[in-house]
């Protein structure tokens, strides 16, 4: 009796591009939140006199290298348990999927450009009038 020729490719659940586009932008929201914050406390616990933009830089670096791979590891594996976007034979996208996914690209993107336009200037705006004076000194 001749067992059935296994072929991988038939047999692996095909990634759809949207899963491929969402796992890509939600891996780079994290990547820029991670960095940020990174940077953010790295510049707080930095003391004063020790602050240079080179050391700032290598710092942030050091951090951002040395913890990423670690998180990608763990998103990978996470993104490995979701079926969502996998599919043995990829289906054409209904016409309601499709109405569905652009409102929401597009409710993404007009989220984002609220946050740049709107939000940005007024938090700049705060950040601006709560700062300290500068401490000047008269010549005598």
């Amino acid at each position: 009796m001749q067992e059935p020729e296994h072929n991988p490719s038939n047999s692996t659940p095909k990634e759809l591009r949207r899963r491929s586009l969402v796992k890509s932008l939600v891996w780079r929201i994290i990547g820029v939140v991670w960095t940020w914050v990174g940077a953010y406390i790295i510049i707080l616990l930095l003391p004063p006199a020790r602050r240079s933009a080179a050391l700032i830089a290598t710092l942030i670096v050091v951090y951002h290298h040395s913890t990423r791979m670690i998180m990608y590891y763990l998103y990978e594996r996470l993104w490995a348990s979701i079926a969502w976007g996998r599919e043995a034979s990829p289906q054409r996208m209904t016409r309601r999927a499709k109405i569905l996914w652009t409102r929401g690209t597009a409710a993404a993107l007009a989220f984002i450009f609220f946050l740049l336009l709107e939000v940005h200037p007024k938090v700049k705006a705060r950040q601006s009038t709560t700062k300290p004076a500068a401490v000047t000194t008269s010549g005598q």
